[in-house]
């Protein structure tokens, strides 16, 4: 989270201090209209493309980005080896660590070994319920994957517009338009500005940021599903510590081991 917090704020700090030494005027920056055609433009293209349900739920989406909290491997695996360890001496304890604060997908797999699921049950529906959530959210990163491509289109409908209006007034007002011909293009190319950073600020970084966390979110889930299967197979702790953090760095995995040698 605070990478991301970091993130977010170092992209703006640089553009300011670019626009600030390149424009002294920073006013002039801000052009209600040419923001609403990038932004509107952008927004209704992404109605027409996946409907007002899905980009309503656009600002949910971006939250998952800051409030999602961070996977914590070595605690879940320690977790399994602690359970493990315990269900070797009473195999009725599964119960008990279902009112436990451990990963809610932990949390389904003792539930499907409470109920007596054989192994292969366990992996088939746990697996199952993974490629499902998989499907889910690459739904979400193909969403914003799809709206990084309008911002920079309107921008550069919005710099055409301007480009227009610019030649006719030249073309009605003569030679006392050309003292206004700088400042208008600066204004036209305003759209061009705003779509690149809406693109290249926002949605690009947060597709890219969910896909990672994706990804991260999938193989720790197939880990605590390995983890559940080698527990109902009744597997010696240790046996299950050596085939777990083979998913871990090797500093970590050295830290598993030492505190629960």
């Amino acid at each position: 989270m605070r990478s991301t917090f970091l993130g977010f704020l170092i992209a703006p700090i640089i553009i300011y201090l670019a626009l600030t030494d390149a424009i002294p005027n920073v006013v002039i920056l801000f052009n209600v209209i040419g923001i609403l055609v990038v932004v509107g433009g952008t927004v209704s293209a992404g109605i027409m493309t996946y409907g007002v349900k899905e980009i309503s739920s656009l600002a949910a989406i971006s939250l998952k980005v800051v409030v999602r909290p961070k996977i914590n491997e070595q605690k879940i695996i320690s977790e399994i080896i602690r359970m493990s360890g315990q269900l070797e001496k009473n195999p009725e304890m599964v119960s008990t660590f279902l009112n436990e604060d451990i990963h809610p997908f932990l949390k389904d797999g003792l539930r499907l070994l409470d109920n007596g699921f054989s192994g292969d049950d366990i992996n088939e529906i746990l697996n199952n319920d993974v490629e499902k959530r998989y499907d889910r959210h690459m739904a979400e990163v193909e969403l914003l994957k799809t709206l990084s491509k309008y911002p920079p289109a309107f921008g550069m409908i919005g710099t055409v517009i301007g480009l227009i209006g610019l030649m006719n007034s030249m073309s009605t007002q003569g030679d006392a338009m050309n003292s206004m011909i700088g400042p208008s293009m600066a204004i036209a190319l305003l759209t061009t500005l705003y779509g690149l950073i809406l693109a290249n600020y926002f949605f690009v970084p947060l597709s890219d940021n969910l896909l990672h966390r994706l990804y991260h979110e999938i193989n720790v889930r197939k880990m605590i599903i390995e983890g559940v299967v080698l527990m109902q197979k009744k597997c010696d702790p240790i046996y299950i510590r050596e085939y777990l953090v083979v998913n871990l760095k090797p500093d970590a995995r050295k830290q598993i081991v030492v505190g629960l040698a």
